[in-house]
């Protein structure tokens, strides 16, 4: 008989971006949602002769850019990473995307290489709302890879 595999929810996460906050590895706030984890690589495809069936081959992999969302704090170290790119400085950074279970212990991991921040938008203000205010950041990525709780 097959052995039953767990799934997880996707609200317990955490996210780790290195030395943000002057140590090595910072979990960085609170954030509400965190997108963008994807890799795609182009399909290129040949035709031998005059078959006329084409044969396909992966070509560039391209990795999409990491949306970072959380509420609005005192916490200007994301902005302040944000104004370092804007002032011309090559400050990239890797992180993690780290998935937790009901008991807080890690399940799966994505790691990102090589961001930099590439948009920020601040939150959106509305007197009539009672909602938390939410800042965004976008990360510029040159990879991500998917590691397993147990190797990590």
């Amino acid at each position: 008989m097959a052995e039953s595999v767990p799934f997880f929810g996707n609200f317990n996460f955490l996210v780790e971006i290195e030395d943000l906050a002057g140590d090595s590895i910072s979990v960085v706030g609170g954030f509400s949602e965190v997108g963008g984890l994807v890799s795609e690589s182009e399909v290129v495809e040949f035709r031998v002769g005059n078959s006329p069936a084409t044969l396909k081959f992966p070509g560039r992999t391209h990795y999409s850019n990491v949306v970072l969302r959380r509420g609005c704090t005192v916490s200007s170290e994301l902005s302040d990473w944000r104004r370092r790119i804007e002032n011309g400085e090559n400050d990239r950074r890797s992180g993690s995307v780290i998935l937790l279970d009901s008991e807080m212990q890690e399940t799966a991991r994505w790691n990102f290489f090589e961001a930099w921040p590439c948009r920020y938008e601040a939150p959106k203000f509305n007197a009539a709302d009672t909602a938390v205010s939410i800042e965004t950041l976008e990360l510029c990525v040159e990879r991500i890879e998917r590691v397993s709780a147990s190797a990590t």
